[in-house]
């Protein structure tokens, strides 16, 4: 084979190659104008519903931030409640805790008091006994 034939070859295999290129090239553009369409669509689907959406969107997350604001303004209000509560509290207990003590107190000084005085009428018994026994024993 000549120079000629291998050049002739080689052209051949190019042409063919570029073919193949073109083709490969024609299904892509074809490909890319089907996605193009979609995308079309798509756009004119999201500029018809897209305003509606965003609204509803928006009116949910304006519901959502209100809802929010208001529990915590709620929170707020709860938190400061319990803390003025919670000082109350600690205030009664503690003026309970004083009464307790001087309920304590007096208890312990009754306690003393009667003990104090069944002392005393058990003596006094014990005195009339002696008493009786002295007197009665002279009579009999």
């Amino acid at each position: 084979m000549g120079w000629e034939a291998v050049t002739a070859i080689s052209v051949a295999i190019i042409a063919l190659m570029f073919v193949v290129v073109a083709i490969a090239a024609l299904i892509w553009l074809r490909d890319v104008g089907r996605v193009a369409k979609r995308l079309e669509s798509f756009t004119a689907v999201l500029e018809r519903d897209g305003p509606v959406m965003l609204d509803g969107a928006r009116s949910i997350v304006t519901n959502l931030r209100d809802e929010v604001t208001k529990i915590v303004a709620t929170s707020r209000e709860l938190r400061q409640r319990v803390q003025g509560t919670a000082g109350s509290l600690e205030e009664r207990v503690r003026d309970f805790e004083a009464v307790l003590d001087v309920l304590q107190d007096e208890v312990e000084e009754t306690a003393l008091d009667v003990a104090a005085a069944l002392r005393a009428t058990r003596r006094g018994t014990s005195l009339v006994g002696a008493m009786k026994r002295a007197l009665f024993r002279g009579r009999r």
